[in-house]
């Protein structure tokens, strides 16, 4: 715990010398109250299945998900996301994310984004304790003056005790966005994870016994929004045919209808 500890405040003090130091300019571009109503949103989704990272979180069932946001003009935002997810995964079959963080526009079209997430899952029991720290570090592009505005972008994530004291664990990926005619998007996204093994998977407890995992997922999706709905339909898969001894990672189709309030 110690370790999360410092990875926590770390994280934090990053983030606060981010908006101590671009805060204020910002702040006189962009007036206004920090509670004025348009900084906050609720999203409510509904997907075919819950994937995290090509392995299916529901065991390959329905998800009902939803999330409260907060973002300020000067790049600040934060929030809560939630989910169903097995009971392999939580005891309490739920699993709720509170994440901070701040997002800039360091020139025309190319955005950094950190980001600070905690992920709990309440009834999950103690021993290995669920619950998790993870901070991410994100930069895109857009080609904005290009043919379909292709984006591009990478992000990556840390977290010094993985879900189930796993250990460290390194999580980065590379995605690529189209913007088709009919308002269309096409995105694509390669992503690799890389966990330690610990008191969950070491010991040789791991993938092909040994300690800890790692693997390859790819996603290809198409998405339109329809009357302020959002509709996503994705081929995932992973480079793994039979995860920790499940068909969790198969390849599969997850089909999912979002609305933003």
């Amino acid at each position: 715990m110690k370790t999360k500890n410092t990875a926590a405040a770390a994280l934090v003090m990053l983030l606060a010398t981010l908006v101590v130091g671009w805060g204020p300019a910002r702040a006189e571009e962009e007036k206004g109250s920090l509670l004025d109503s348009e900084n906050f949103s609720a999203t409510f989704t509904l997907a075919t299945d819950y994937v995290f990272r090509g392995i299916s979180q529901t065991d390959e069932k329905p998800a009902v998900q939803g999330s409260i946001d907060y973002g300020h003009p000067i790049g600040i935002y934060l929030g809560i996301w939630g989910s169903n997810v097995h009971s392999d995964i939580s005891k309490g079959g739920v699993e709720l994310d509170y994440y901070i963080g701040y997002a800039r526009e360091l020139c025309s079209n190319f955005n950094l984004d950190l980001t600070f997430f905690y992920y709990s899952y309440p009834g999950g029991g103690s021993d290995p304790e669920p619950d998790y720290l993870e901070g991410h570090i994100g930069l895109d592009y857009t080609f904005a003056t290009l043919p379909l505005s292709p984006k591009i972008g990478s992000n990556y994530y840390y977290s010094p005790d993985f879900f189930g004291e796993d250990g460290d664990a390194h999580y980065v990926n590379g995605i690529i966005e189209l913007s088709l005619p009919y308002e269309l998007t096409l995105a694509g996204e390669l992503g690799y994870q890389d966990v330690e093994g610990d008191k969950l998977t070491g010991d040789g407890q791991g993938e092909n016994g040994k300690d800890g995992f790692d693997y390859y997922h790819w996603r290809v999706g198409i998405s339109r929004e329809i009357l302020k709905f959002v509709l996503d339909l994705s081929y995932q898969d992973t480079n793994e045919t039979s995860f920790l001894g499940g068909d969790i990672a198969d390849a599969r189709v997850v089909f999912s209808v979002s609305r933003t309030f």
